[in-house]
Order: C-alpha cells, then sequence, then structure tokens
C-alpha cells in the first residue's frame, strides 16, 4: 500500500451554519440565522481497483458496486481518523477511525500537482505576492485579481471563487459566491463622452539589429488601441 495518490485540489461542499432563524442569504449574516455558504477542502479520490479492495476488507464495506471511493479531509491537516469515506454511487459515508491500519495508509498521503499563490495588500493597497517560484501561477493570480478588482464591488466584503477547466470534455465551470444579488457588480455599461476633441497617443517600442544584412530595414506593423475617456475628465 506505499503508493501516491493523485489528491484533487478542492471540493466543494455545502457547510451549514445552524442556529435559530430561517435560512438567509450570506449577504445578511446575524447569530440569529442559518447562513448557506460553501467551503473548499482537499480531497483524496480512489479508483484503483487494489486499492478499493483493501478498504473494503479493512472496514467491511457491503455496498456494490464501487466506481470509487472519495476520502475528504475535514480538517484541512491530512488525512487521520476525523475525517471521511464516501464510496460512489452509493453515496455511503464511512467512519474512518475504526481501522488504524488504513489511517497508516492514509497519514503516508501527499499532494500532488498543488500550488499555492497567496498575495497581501501592500501600504499602497494592491495585492502583493512575494512568492518568487511558480511564474506561471503568479500571472493567473495576478489577473483573477485584476479582474475582481475591475468587475466586483469587493471594499468590505469576501468573494470566493472556484473555477475549473476540464480539457478532456470541453467545459469550463465557475462557481462564484459571497454575494447575494447583482447589486455586488460594477457598472460596466455606463457610456463614456469625450471632453477633448484630440487625443494623441504614442508608443515607442525599441528594436535591436546584432547583424544587420541591409542598410535600410522596412518595418511595418499596424496597432489599434481603444480609450475610453470619463466624462468631465
Amino acid at each position: 500500500m506505499n503508493r501516491h495518490f493523485n489528491l484533487a485540489l478542492r471540493v466543494l461542499l455545502p457547510a451549514l451554519l445552524l442556529a435559530a432563524g430561517g435560512v438567509q442569504t450570506a449577504a445578511a449574516q446575524t447569530d440569529k440565522e442559518v447562513v448557506v455558504s460553501r467551503k473548499a477542502l482537499p480531497v483524496a479520490v480512489i479508483k484503483d481497483r487494489k486499492t478499493i479492495q483493501f478498504f473494503v476488507e479493512q472496514y467491511f464495506i457491503s455496498a456494490s458496486p464501487i466506481d470509487s471511493m472519495v476520502v475528504y479531509d475535514m480538517n484541512e491537516n491530512g488525512f487521520d481518523d476525523k475525517d471521511v469515506l464516501k464510496i460512489m454511487p452509493s453515496d455511503q459515508l464511512v467512519n474512518l477511525s475504526e481501522s488504524e491500519t488504513a489511517l497508516d495508509e492514509m497519514r503516508k498521503w501527499k499532494r500532488t500537482g498543488f500550488i499555492e499563490v497567496l498575495g497581501a495588500k501592500n501600504k499602497y493597497g494592491q495585492i502583493e505576492v512575494h512568492e518568487k517560484d511558480f511564474p506561471v501561477a503568479r500571472e493567473m493570480h495576478a489577473g483573477l485579481v485584476r479582474m475582481i478588482e475591475e468587475t466586483y464591488q469587493i471594499k468590505g466584503k469576501k468573494l470566493s471563487l472556484f473555477f475549473e477547466f476540464d480539457d478532456v470534455t470541453g467545459i469550463a465551470s465557475l462557481n462564484v459566491w459571497g454575494f447575494g444579488d447583482q447589486k455586488a457588480l460594477k457598472d460596466t455599461t455606463r457610456s463614456f463622452k469625450h471632453k477633448h476633441d484630440l487625443l494623441f497617443f504614442t508608443r515607442t517600442d525599441t528594436l535591436e539589429v546584432l547583424k544587420p544584412i541591409y542598410d535600410v530595414i522596412y518595418i511595418e506593423q499596424t496597432k489599434r488601441d481603444t480609450v475610453y475617456i470619463k466624462e468631465g475628465e
């Protein structure tokens, strides 16, 4: 059983905070309401038949058929006895504390293909990332931050996203939560009026030619940009 498992990075689970009162949106939270939200948890997906049989024997599982198993890291601190095993497709849940042998194997599981990029606001109010590795992930992080700041009214609020891109099935899905309605969206449809009759836009580039073949070099390039000027500026 000494093997590595590919861990699904995050799974979305409903998180019910129970108290007296009715079901309300996350936008209006008090200590007397039931707030329905979501939480992202690390999971381990088991599809290997030998490993599935190992868990069947350890926990005396009678469900049939079994396509796969999913172990949820409920405390996000690695797989242990407080986590939950779910059997697919029956959705049967199994308490993992009953087998120390299985727990010893689960504690060896490591995340693979997982990158986390954290950014925090600096003194200028800009999100700054100190991580120097994973340049592609940092660019994705920066792009998402720009998109959110330009699209949503997020001052004093918390916005959560879960994006999944599957090039095998050709499906890309986005889950957004933290707001109860479209009022959180910034108004990007308002018209802009030009205050100036003329607008000059200059762009300068540098071209380096190490070994020129001709005395004259012709550069043919066309660029088109759109500049919006808000009314009153």
